[in-house]
């Protein structure tokens, strides 16, 4: 909860003693009215009763975070008080409404319901467990404590109360309230050698004191009962009132979460001190007490009854005191094993030098065998200056003690040993521990080394290298940094990159604090690009990265580390610029080498026009050449429209010369079906040209010959790349047809006809090889190689 929502601890402790100082005053103004004293007194202690009620179990539901424990604990003593209240309600209606004595009445079964209900939700507090030993001290104390207090309620209360002339109800119930009592001082005392956290410490306290003061009240309360002198709504009820006070503030105190110092720094002593360790012998001595005064005033059935719990009394005592001997032996046995295998030197020495106590392990500091050898020496040989221990000295009478003290001192062999020194000074003798801390020296040395190493390399980089924390602000800049800035180093630490104004607008710098975001992330950003503006006001290319520095597994800072590189950003554009002419004059060259081949193409077109009708020869010549002509036309077409120079689309290219051809020798597509089934692949110039004619040479002859007299029939053209040959790229081409067939006596490896000559010639430029089989018509079969890119000048 929030200490703002509610009043303050010091405000309410204020208020509530306020309140129980008008109380007392008007109930001491109200001693000559019985009535109005009453009605006062019966109306005030319900509504004082309900606030509390409302604190505590307001302090539940603010302890919702604490563990379940704690909420039950609030809870059982919010239920508790609600009894009483009751209790109170009823006692008030009996007094005054029916005018009728309320004790013994119903009210005293809501009152005694508050004892056990309250004692529980003390017990439910979260407390630290004891080890064994101090377990059973703790319970030996405690049943002293409970024993001797027993004791007294026995003699002054129980016993009278047992002896008295009342009625038995009236003593029964009056005995239960005093052992109810005595539960609930159990639970004080329980609460008394409990260790607690820190945040239920004040509360606590309240709450015990709240206690006592209504285990007091209790009691006197019983006792003027006891001897007829009990006045309702006198000046007792304050007893009650101020418990409820102290229980009201312990509420509030949970529920605003101050850390109230309720002990004032001068009587810290107590918080220190171990009292509790001297109550079992006090109290051992108060019954002793007791029973030499109940011996000579109470009547002797009482005596042996005294004596016996008086006995064993002592015998606890003797008994906690046994333990705690052999407890102190135990402590002082595992002291003595912490102190010689403790790799500290721990040491005793007088103002003179002469060595009293050591340890093996300084022993061993020194180099020296055992602890006796180094006892025959002074401590003053190994000081490796003397004045030294003389300045320790000094400190020690001005101060009395210190700590961690470095200082230079020599082993037996002359090697120097760097200590870590704390020393206190009692009288004439000097002790305290020596550590070795030579390693760490040497450690520290190479550290420093490194860090000037370090600083060194990072001054002399000469790319721009920048320490940003996690909120963005500079923690250290190197010289070329700073130079670019025109700001010193010591003038950029501290500020952000907003405040350098070195990007040029908004955009730059949404786009640095999204790489910044992502390093936060633990991600070494990649180098990336943008613009700065230096203190000159111009423009600067940087390529940066951002790496994530750790420590102890968590990112503490950014390093950034920017190259310029403004000059390599002009000769990339400039090779740009290069490329992009270089590609679109290849893109010209292709489209001329096309023009010019259409143009032969139509001049062996215009050719064969001029040509007499009994010279078809000669036609069909110029025709086929005319077709040679035109697929190498349309692959430089293909390529000044690519991207890819080198390379063309090679089921596109066969899809359409095919078609062209098929069409240009007025193929009858009703009864000539084409089928393409070329892969997706990309084939260089060396190797498509050639393929191409070759397609084009064997498609030619089947449209031509394949199909006479107007059969029908199917011509398939097919290009695959053998699976499994990425490397190699092999290929597979395939022209064939259903046809009449190839002429059985026509050898197609050795013929004088110019198209299956140009075939042969072309398959073994691609360094293929081609078969024929008849079986099915006609399928001319090539395998390839494709031919590896000659790159021209």
């Amino acid at each position: 909860m929030n200490g703002k929502e509610t009043i303050s601890f010091k405000n309410a402790t204020i208020l509530a003693f306020a309140i129980l100082i008008s109380f007392t005053v008007v109930s001491l103004l109200l001693q000559g009215d019985s009535y109005l004293r009453m009605v006062f007194s019966d109306i005030t202690g319900p509504v004082i009763e309900i606030l509390v009620i409302t604190g505590l179990f307001y302090a539940a539901y603010a302890s919702k975070n604490q563990g379940q424990h704690v909420q039950i604990a609030w809870i059982l003593m919010g239920v508790a008080f609600s009894f009483t209240a009751l209790g109170d309600i009823t006692w008030a209606i009996l007094e005054l409404v029916f005018s009728t004595n309320p004790f013994p009445s119903v009210a005293d079964i809501f009152y005694l319901a508050f004892y056990p209900l309250f004692a529980l939700g003390i017990y439910f507090m979260p407390r630290d467990k004891f080890s064994s030993s101090d377990r059973y001290k703790i319970i030996l104390e405690m049943g002293i404590i409970l024993l001797t207090v027993g004791l007294f309620l026995w003699v002054f209360l129980i016993s009278p109360n047992l002896t008295s002339q009342e009625e038995f109800l009236n003593i029964f119930i009056s005995v239960i309230y005093i052992v109810f009592d005595f539960v609930l001082l159990f639970a004080l005392i329980r609460l008394l050698y409990s260790k607690f956290k820190e945040e239920y410490y004040g509360p606590l306290i309240l709450i015990g004191l709240g206690m006592v003061a209504l285990i007091i009240t209790d009691y006197i309360y019983y006792l003027q009962t006891l001897q007829g002198t009990y006045v309702s709504g006198g000046l007792l009820d304050s007893g009650w009132i101020l418990s409820y006070m102290l229980v009201g503030l312990a509420a509030l105190l949970q529920i605003t979460g101050e850390k109230y110092q309720l002990i004032p720094p001068y009587l810290s002593f107590i918080k220190k001190s171990s009292f509790t360790s001297y109550l079992p012998l006090l109290l051992a001595l108060i019954s002793f007490m007791l029973l030499v005064w109940a011996n000579e005033i109470q009547e002797e059935p009482n005596i042996p009854v005294i004596e016996l719990v008086v006995g064993i009394i002592i015998l606890m005592v003797l008994f906690r005191q046994f333990l705690t001997e052999r407890a102190l032996s135990s402590s002082e046995k595992n002291y003595r094993d912490l102190v010689d295998n403790s790799l500290v030197g721990i040491y005793k020495t007088n103002i003179s030098g002469d060595i009293l106590f050591a340890n093996e392990s300084l022993a061993q500091i020194f180099k020296f065998s055992d602890v006796e050898e180094l006892k025959s020496h002074q401590i003053t040989e190994f000081y490796k200056n003397i004045s030294a221990r003389k300045e320790i000295i000094d400190k020690l009478r001005k101060e009395g003690s210190f700590a961690q003290y470095e200082v230079e001192m020599v082993s037996r062999e002359g090697d120097t040993v760097n200590m870590l020194l704390s020393a206190s000074l009692t009288g004439k003798v000097i002790s305290g521990m020596l550590m070795d801390i030579t390693l760490r020296k040497k450690a520290e040395k190479a550290l420093q080394d490194s860090e000037e190493k370090y600083h060194t390399l990072f001054e002399s980089n000469p790319t721009y290298t920048i320490l940003v924390s996690l909120e963005g602000s500079i923690l250290d800049v190197n010289s070329a940094a700073s130079k670019f800035a025109g700001i010193s180093s010591q003038e950029l630490i501290g500020k952000s990159f907003p405040e350098l104004q070195i990007f040029p607008n908004e955009e730059d710098i949404k786009f640095q604090r999204s790489k910044f975001l992502q390093a936060l992330q633990g991600e070494t950003i990649k180098p990336f690009q943008y613009q700065l503006i230096d203190y000159k006001g111009n423009y600067s290319w940087v390529e940066s990265q951002l790496v994530p520095i750790k420590k102890d597994g968590e990112i503490n800072s950014i390093l950034v580390i920017s190259k310029d590189i403004t000059e390599r950003k002009k000769a990339m554009d400039g090779l740009e610029r290069m490329v992009d002419e270089k590609n679109i004059l290849i893109k010209e060259i292709h489209h001329r080498v096309k023009n010019n081949m259409q143009i032969i193409s139509s001049l062996l077109n215009l050719q064969s026009q001029h040509l007499k009708a009994d010279e078809q020869f000669a036609v069909s010549i110029l025709k086929e050449s005319q077709n040679r002509v035109k697929s190498m036309a349309m692959i430089h077409e293909n390529l000044y429209q690519s991207k890819d120079f080198t390379h063309i689309k090679f089921e596109d290219y066969i899809t359409r010369l095919v078609y062209e051809l098929f069409y240009s020798y007025s193929g009858d597509a009703d009864k000539i079906r084409l089928v393409v089934d070329v892969d997706d692949v990309n084939l260089n110039m060396e190797t498509a040209v050639p393929c191409g004619l070759i397609v084009s040479e064997l498609f030619t002859n089947s449209v031509k010959y394949a199909f006479p007299e107007g059969r029908e029939g199917e011509i398939r053209v097919s290009l695959k790349q053998e699976p499994g040959k990425d490397d190699a790229r092999e290929f597979i081409l395939t022209v064939s047809d259903d046809g009449v067939g190839f002429p059985p006596d026509l050898d197609y490896r050795n013929t004088e006809t110019l198209g299956l000559e140009l075939v042969n010639s072309l398959t073994c430029q691609i360094d293929g090889n081609i078969s024929l089989d008849l079986t099915q018509g006609t399928k001319f079969t090539v395998k390839f190689k494709e031919l590896r890119y000659k790159k021209r000048i």
